[in-house]
């Protein structure tokens, strides 16, 4: 069995690594009210360039911490980018989200049995954005949950 090599999917996660500071729009939902909240996201290259580990610690208006340390990585069957997210709600991860790339935004879709999300990430120099839409129960359509704009930082 040959061992996995680094693929354009892992290539393209180098977009993400560094430090990012910035603002988000959350829509209400059934952990928390709508609010707007001051993010910061850590991007770091781990287990030679494979996988892609994420620290992000949201603080909002009212005081409140939503904590995650997220990994990304690429599937050597298909292709896809897989993104496994643990949080400070506790909810751990029953499947990775699952996505690609168009361009420069990283689709993925996130299905669990509370509902389904779909992150657009798009890197861009010393931009990032990402943006959520969720399907919640019984809903049909998606709508907004998240609207985040981020810039570079220096560490």
């Amino acid at each position: 069995m040959d061992r996995p090599a680094l693929s354009p999917a892992h290539d393209a996660l180098k977009a993400f690594v560094g430090d990012w500071t910035g603002t988000e729009e959350l829509a209400a939902s059934p952990w928390a009210p709508a609010s707007t909240a001051r993010a910061d996201c850590e991007y770091r290259l781990a287990l030679n360039g494979f996988i892609l580990i994420q620290h992000y610690r949201q603080r909002r208006e009212d005081g409140s911490e939503f904590l995650g340390h997220n990994v990304f990585t690429a599937d050597p069957g298909t292709g896809e980018t897989l993104w496994y997210g643990f949080d400070s709600y506790g909810f751990p991860p029953e499947s990775p989200a699952r996505g690609h790339w168009t361009g420069p935004t990283l689709t993925l879709e996130k299905k669990t049995t509370r509902g389904v999300a779909r992150h657009r990430l798009t890197p861009d120099a010393d931009r990032l954005s990402h943006e959520i839409d969720v399907k919640l129960g019984e809903d049909r359509e998606f709508g907004p949950f998240l609207r985040a704009r981020y810039t570079r930082t220096e560490r």
